[in-house]
């Protein structure tokens, strides 16, 4: 958030902030060491020193929260990621070559039902693999599909709770306070 706040004449509590275009008035924050609130004395060249400290203590606070969120997040797709791999992606690779030496060798002169069945057995183990792939990443797109949908519900009721969806006095009313 980038705000460039201007102090309101007059009215040392309030100030104007310029957040990207958006311009608002606002209670001025000033965090005060214990000390200094006991004594109510300080230099200015100590409070902008402290200001910036609050700022970089705030901006850590709020980066950490961010990693936090990210981690939780993290930790939410490990297991649909790590069933991804505990799939058999191994028979494939196998079977495949089993399956292309099979079809480079001429078909012998007598061709029976012993020579096609391994052929058929490998064709029919490697589709069985694909389909276990296929649903296992179903069941993950449906389940990331799921949250995406509870995530979008949670930001839509935020939304419509806000005050400027009442009427005007009411929104008046919470812009005044």
């Amino acid at each position: 958030m980038d705000a460039a706040s201007a102090p309101v004449s007059g009215d040392g509590e309030w100030e104007i902030c310029n957040d990207r275009g958006f311009i608002y008035k606002r209670r001025r924050h000033r965090l005060r060491q214990p000390a200094q609130a006991e004594t109510g004395t300080s230099s200015s060249g100590d409070t902008e020193a402290e200001q910036r400290r609050c700022r970089r203590d705030l901006r850590r606070r709020c980066l950490l929260h961010l990693r936090d969120l990210f981690l939780k997040e993290l930790d939410l797709f490990q297991p649909l990621s790590s069933g991804l791999v505990d799939l058999p992606l191994a028979m494939p690779t196998e079977a495949a070559p089993e399956a292309s030496e099979a079809a480079a060798e001429p078909p012998p002169p007598d061709p029976g039902e012993d020579i096609r069945k391994p052929l058929i057995d490998s064709l029919l183990s490697q589709t069985e693999i694909q389909e276990a792939i296929l649903r296992k990443l179903s069941e993950s797109c449906d389940h990331l599909e799921s949250l995406c949908r509870e995530k979008e519900e949670r930001l839509l009721e935020s939304i419509v709770e806000l005050p400027i969806w009442g009427s005007p006095r009411s929104l008046l009313l919470s812009l005044s306070e």
